[in-house]
């Protein structure tokens, strides 16, 4: 069984597989080789672990966030909600203000951020421009978000 190049000295045939890493060498020099160690193997098992955990949690993210955005499109009473103009005309304020792609700055993204939170806080009990219909959406979508 060939077992390809010498991953060492890049010179010989292999005839020998490292018994602790992927490594295949042609000699016992290059086994010895200060080339060959297990300490680098294990660092780049270590980050392929750390980067497959990482890809997996944001798998999971995404399947977790899709699904939650799904609950809430589903949702019977957010879909009731969502019949109301005045409710609509409130939310599709708040996406104007977020989506607004005059503004690409990210210092200026955040101010967008801020501003539709707090146009949000002026609809919601206690604002200055309180509506019920706000309250009661924005309440349902954190209820199915716990």
């Amino acid at each position: 069984m060939a077992l390809g190049v010498c991953t060492v000295c890049s010179e010989q045939n292999a005839k020998y597989r490292c018994s602790k890493c992927p490594v295949v060498y042609c000699s016992l020099s290059c086994f010895k080789s200060p080339t060959h160690t297990h300490e680098q193997i294990e660092e780049a098992t270590k980050k392929e672990v750390t980067t497959q955990k990482k890809e997996s949690d944001t798998e999971n993210d995404q399947s977790k966030s899709k699904s939650l955005h799904q609950k809430i499109a589903e949702d019977p009473i957010i879909q009731q909600l969502l019949r109301y103009k005045s409710l609509q005309v409130h939310i599709a304020v708040l996406l104007k203000i977020l989506n607004d792609s005059s503004i690409t700055n990210e210092p200026l993204a955040e101010n967008r951020r801020e501003i539709a939170n707090m146009r949000l806080c002026n609809l919601r009990m206690g604002g200055s421009e309180e509506n019920e219909l706000v309250e009661e959406f924005v309440s349902r979508v954190i209820e199915l978000c716990s």
